[in-house]
């Protein structure tokens, strides 16, 4: 097991993460720092850093190295942004730091800056197509990609803070100041033909994290999840009017709002704001990952120096059940036999494929709620889909899969009607849950003993009967008892008998 730690020297912030990675590349968070610097802010008309914006900088990395040393982080990442980049003594500052600290910093060029936000949204991102916008405080990277391979690049130089700053922003902005930001992002944008396109905008930074916070409490959102909160054009819009009509210290008040963004939340969802609306995107995707997620991928692919994993839900899941260290034979022979059986039963549920991948991943999951505690399984399993890293999924189908995952033994549907009446559920979905559960629970008592014995299912229906033969290795009574147990489940989600018998 080692540590790797990521420090990002911003023109906002400087953030630092420590990820845990085993043996087998399985890698797991375990800190995340924010300081919030400002570094472009203490930028003179000549370029040049300020000596007390250099000092806090070089004190907050000072700090974050003390930290990795007490945290036994074994190799450090670090790199600079657009702040560091365009200073004409960035220099001097890079050098300082290495003397106070011992870390080399890479001052990424605004390509490279792109490029590794891409990677890092790639990797955590089902979308194959759409136009990524990375909003710093004092940068937007843009990257229009396809078919999940990057097309075009640009990097604008401006950013939350540089725009605050340079219209005035930070309290209740005049209309002539307004009317000047509103002017100046849609002729920038304009010069970009490239970003045209229906498909969504995902968005990277804090703003866009900010931007999402501040929806699912002003629209009593649930999930209260940031990563993949979807919003469309109208929403945004109805956030850039509130913020731009009110008052620093109103802002400050607006519920979901991070005190110390609420300067910038004028110029930022401006950006956002006008980049939907130049570009003709009515769908924005909010992503957590950044630039660190493209560095720690970059990383763990340092061997073979291609950092795009091959299937973005396909890498989470197995990340999770390698870190868990959870049992992953019996996982995957429920996941078979659970899909076995909804493939032979098709003419009888009905569903498509879509469906078929839900119960796929909540089999392969559905007992994650042991690394919290086998007493109370099904909650646990619950919040651990809903709160831990499984990207490539949208909310309504991590929803789904964790209420799915943890009906495995019997149906689990508590406070469901609050992801429907304020969330991304349908009412339907609730009847889809009970369907793909009732063959869940049936494959989990299938492998009850964890040992294999049952090696595949054979199933007939006909008229009211459904018959499913099981072939074993050797006597298979407990396990086909337990499954025929789940007898009334099965009826009541499709109105037919179910008989389970040694073939």
């Amino acid at each position: 097991m080692e540590r790797l730690g990521i420090i990002d020297l911003g023109s906002n912030s400087v953030r630092l993460v420590i990820i845990s990675v085993d043996e087998n590349g399985a890698h797991h968070q375990i800190e995340n720092l924010k300081e919030t610097v400002r570094l472009i802010g203490g930028t003179n008309r000549h370029g040049l850093l300020s000596e007390s914006s250099m000092r806090y900088a070089i004190d907050t990395v000072k700090i974050f190295a003390k930290f990795c040393q007490a945290r036994r982080v074994d190799t450090i990442k670090a790199v600079a942004t657009a702040a560091v980049r365009r200073a004409a003594n960035r220099d001097e500052l890079v050098k300082r730091i290495k003397a106070e600290t011992g870390i080399d910093f890479r001052v990424l060029s605004g390509d490279e800056e792109a490029h590794l936000g891409y990677v890092g949204m790639i990797n955590t991102m089902s979308v194959p197509t759409g136009l990524m916008a990375d909003l710093g405080g004092g940068s937007l990277k843009l990257v229009s990609f396809q078919d999940r391979l990057q097309s075009s690049t640009a990097s604008q130089g401006f950013g939350a803070v540089t725009l605050t700053n340079g219209y005035d922003l930070q309290d209740r902005p005049s209309q002539e100041n307004l009317a000047k930001l509103e002017n100046f992002l849609m002729d920038s944008y304009k010069t970009l033909p490239w970003i045209q396109g229906l498909e969504p905008i995902i968005g990277l930074g804090g703003t866009f994290r900010s931007l999402a916070r501040i929806a699912r409490r002003r629209f009593n959102y649930v999930p209260d999840i940031t990563d993949g909160m979807d919003l469309s054009l109208q929403q945004v819009k109805e956030i850039y009017d509130a913020v731009s009509s009110a008052t620093l210290d109103e802002r400050r008040e607006m519920p979901g709002m991070e005190w110390a963004r609420a300067d910038l939340a004028v110029a930022g969802i401006a950006a956002i704001y006008f980049l939907m609306k130049v570009s003709g995107r009515e769908r924005l995707i909010v992503s957590t990952s950044s630039i660190r997620d493209g560095l720690l991928f970059e990383y763990l692919h340092r061997y073979t120096g291609d950092p795009i994993v091959l299937s973005v839900l396909t890498h989470h899941i197995d990340n999770l059940i390698n870190y868990y260290r959870l049992e992953e034979d019996h996982l995957r022979r429920v996941s078979n036999l659970a899909v076995t059986l909804f493939d032979q039963l098709q003419s009888v549920h009905g569903l498509g494929s879509y469906e078929r991948r839900l119960l796929l991943v909540a089999s392969l999951l559905h007992e994650i709620g042991v690394v919290i505690s086998v007493e109370g399984r099904d909650k646990h399993t619950l919040y651990m889909l809903l709160n831990s890293r499984l990207q490539g999924f949208n909310h309504r189908e991590r929803v789904i899969a964790a209420y799915l995952a943890a009906s495995h033994d019997e149906l689990f549907l508590t406070n469901i009607e609050r992801y429907i009446e304020h969330g991304p559920l349908l009412a339907d979905d609730i009847e889809l849950i009970t369907k793909l559960a009732a063959l869940l629970q049936i494959t989990h008592s299938l492998d009850r003993c964890h040992t294999g014995v049952v090696t595949q299912v054979r199933t007939t229906v006909e008229d009211a009967v459904c018959a499913v033969q099981v072939l074993a290795k050797s006597g298979a009574e407990l396990e086909i008892n337990d499954a025929q147990r789940r007898s009334e489940a099965f009826k009541k989600a499709f109105a037919k008998q179910l008989q389970i018998k040694l073939a």
